[in-house]
């Protein structure tokens, strides 16, 4: 052991040296589109699924969760009450406590509907419907 050269040590390197990983790919959240901006949702589309909605869910605390359904609001246009950009109200979610009188949540999920639409049709390669029959073949040398 005495004969052995001895190995030489290396200072440890130094934080300020250390590079940062770069990544050789996209970040994921915007590689989709599935957050693309939105408008929000106004205090008069609010007030106009309160006024007219037609599903009403009774939740604990005196809340009520009120929605508009997509054939009340094709209803609601035919009679003039709502304009032709109402279709957007069938995304929300109000949630209303009926002591206090006032808004409790508004749940947005046009984000989720658009999504949906989108992949409706990648998704419908994966139905069996979809899938044709392979035809049978015959060998000739049978």
């Amino acid at each position: 052991i005495k004969n052995m050269p001895r190995r030489k040590e290396l200072p440890m390197p130094s934080t300020n040296r250390v590079t940062r990983f770069r990544r050789a790919y996209q970040e994921p959240l915007f590689l989709f589109d599935a957050r693309r901006p939105m408008t929000p949702a106004s205090t008069q589309m609010i007030d106009q699924v309160i006024t007219h909605a037609d599903v009403a869910v009774r939740m604990s605390g005196d809340r009520l969760k009120l929605r508009l359904s997509a054939d009340m609001i094709e209803k609601l246009q035919a009679q003039g009450k709502l304009g032709a950009d109402a279709a957007r109200l069938a995304d929300l979610t109000v949630v209303w406590d009926e002591g206090e009188g006032q808004v409790i949540t508004v749940r947005d999920d046009g984000r989720l509907r658009d999504a949906a639409n989108r992949w409706a049709e990648w998704d419908s390669l994966w139905d069996e419907e979809s899938f044709a029959p392979e035809p049978i073949r015959h060998s000739a040398a049978a």
